[in-house]
């Protein structure tokens, strides 16, 4: 009980401190470079703090049965859009190293930024609908039982990763923060090679020929 308090609470800060960070971001108040970096390393450490809390509480200490894999997908996600969040504050208001091109602009959109994000939400909401339906446990460090081929997963394999991705991108449309949707690039990298790649491995082992020829009728991404 009390971890999970204590998750909510860390889950709760770094929400706090986003949104603190970004009300001031979109809107046209001024405030000193030096605070609006302290406003974002706030948000930040905050946002860093609940990630290495959810995955050193929750993650299980041994793999029965399991993709092989270091850490929970969702983690990776947010671990990304926070470094890139990081990495952006630090460039804006200490460094300014560099300029972002002008075309990379045409991601600071509200409505892309909303599109993506509700295609997040329904890749999600059909993923996990069908593995409801079969019973299954869409949480990776768990066991699979059957192999869901029907519905969205006839076309792609992944499509809660693919997810993840839109929705890193969408948020940082929707915030107008370029860097974090350009580190969805590093999310994807690392979903493809730590996460996707080990689940595959893990299923032709226990699916054999089955998970062989699912592979050839359907695609990993899009």
């Amino acid at each position: 009980m009390l971890i999970k308090i204590s998750t909510f609470i860390l889950f709760y800060n770094f929400l706090y401190h986003y949104f603190d960070f970004f009300m001031w971001y979109l809107s046209d108040n001024q405030i000193q470079i030096e605070y609006a970096f302290q406003k974002g390393s706030l948000a930040f450490i905050a946002m860093l703090f609940f990630i290495i809390f959810t995955h050193i509480a929750f993650f299980p200490k041994q793999l029965i049965d399991a993709p092989k894999i270091k850490t929970f997908p969702p983690l990776i996600m947010l671990f990304s859009m926070n470094l890139g969040f990081g990495i952006g504050i630090y460039n804006l208001y200490v460094s300014q190293l560099y300029s972002l091109p002008n075309f990379l602009d045409y991601l600071r959109s509200r409505e892309l930024g909303i599109a993506l994000i509700l295609s997040s939400f329904m890749l999600i909401y059909f993923s996990v609908k069908l593995f409801k339906h079969h019973q299954e446990d869409p949480n990776p460090t768990n066991k699979s039982n059957k192999l869901i081929t029907s519905g969205i997963f006839k076309h792609i394999r992944n499509p809660m990763y693919l997810s993840l991705i839109c929705f890193q991108l969408g948020i940082g449309a929707l915030l107008s923060f370029i860097h974090i949707s350009l580190f969805s690039i590093i999310t994807f990298c690392i979903l493809h090679f730590h996460i996707v790649k080990n689940e595959e491995t893990y299923l032709r082992k226990k699916f054999g020929e089955h998970y062989i020829l699912y592979m050839k009728s359907s695609r990993r991404w899009i």
